[in-house]
């Protein structure tokens, strides 16, 4: 494969999706100002917004106005942050101290609202309904992903369709909507449009089952601490995939340790036990066959790209997304 010839780097295109957060984002009062850096300044990797970037190159058409989109899409993922933070009430985020606890609860409760309130209103700008419907429908998504997560938090009666309704709508729709944007934005037929899509959502589930095996497995690759889902009381798919197998008394040991009070969970001995009854049912093997599985489908629908340096490009993306 050939090493490709970008118009930009990566770290260019970072510096341009931050220069358009700030410039969406604006200085209305002090408090907005300070989060606004704090979503600038905190970073992450910005696997959406430059996903968005290197599909618009694919098609030849990276403008100022897609750095614009990449940046709304950064925006609604990190209002997102700043609600989880306070819903999970986390401490730390990407090893740094959350949102809530630099601004308080009600203070980033807030802001996020403010920036959701940014991002519809530069989204106005491009007069295009159709990118209006995908953008209002993800911020749907992620509002009621979160409710039914809250809704099943120590709940045994999840089961793995409602797992993959809760990923859906808090990673996968946003992986969804960065890929169906920049489709939009170049006038893709509804076809294409679909494709794209799907290629965006299938990329969303990947990568949030990955991270559901690291917080049990390999936590050195997460920027927080590891155990965070079984202690907020998630049931996440290494735990459902085992007790798909349906065992009464596996599911039972699951189910009394999930039922442990929040404080008992954080215990170093807890997180023993949970890991010793996924290591003891293959969870580990199991959740990563079905990585595999959607890497398999990802890379198949990938072939459907048109070949070129940018191709290649989110090819190893996401190929990186499976060193773990």
């Amino acid at each position: 494969m050939s090493k490709p010839v970008l118009k930009y780097s990566t770290q260019k295109y970072i510096e341009k999706i931050d220069t358009e957060i700030r410039n969406i984002l604006g200085d209305e009062i002090p408090i907005l100002s300070k989060l606004k850096d704090y979503t600038v300044e905190s970073g992450g990797k910005r696997v959406r917004s430059i996903l968005v970037c290197l599909l618009a190159e694919l098609y030849g058409e990276l403008e100022d106005d897609i750095f614009t989109l990449a940046a709304v899409i950064e925006i609604i993922h990190a209002a997102s942050l700043l609600h989880d933070d306070v819903l999970d009430n986390s401490l730390t985020r990407r090893g740094k101290p959350s949102g809530k606890e630099i601004f308080g609860s009600k203070e980033v409760i807030l802001g996020g609202d403010y920036m959701l309130a940014c991002a519809i209103r530069k989204l106005n700008d491009y007069e295009n309904p159709a990118l209006m419907d995908v953008f209002t429908r993800v911020i749907r998504d992620l509002s009621i992903s979160e409710l039914v997560q809250m809704e099943y938090a120590n709940n045994s009666d999840i089961t793995l369709d409602i797992y993959y309704k809760i990923i859906y709508g808090k990673t996968a729709s946003l992986f969804q909507t960065a890929c169906e944007a920049v489709a939009i934005y170049t006038q893709k037929s509804k076809v294409e449009i679909e494709a794209i899509g799907n290629f965006g959502k299938n990329l969303g589930l990947l990568f949030q089952i990955r991270d559901d095996y690291l917080d049990y497995f390999n936590n050195t690759l997460l920027n927080k601490s590891a155990f965070q889902d079984f202690e907020n009381g998630y049931y996440t798919y290494p735990v459902l995939i085992v007790r798909e197998k349906g065992i009464p008394e596996v599911s039972k040991r699951i189910e009394n340790l999930f039922n442990l009070k929040h404080s008992d969970r954080t215990e170093k001995n807890v997180h023993k036990d949970i890991l010793k009854i996924l290591n003891e049912n293959n969870a580990q093997d199991l959740t990563r066959e079905r990585i595999n599985e959607l890497f398999s489908l990802i890379s198949e629908q990938l072939n459907s790209f048109p070949q070129s340096d940018y191709k290649n490009k989110i090819e190893r993306q996401i190929e990186n997304l499976m060193n773990f």
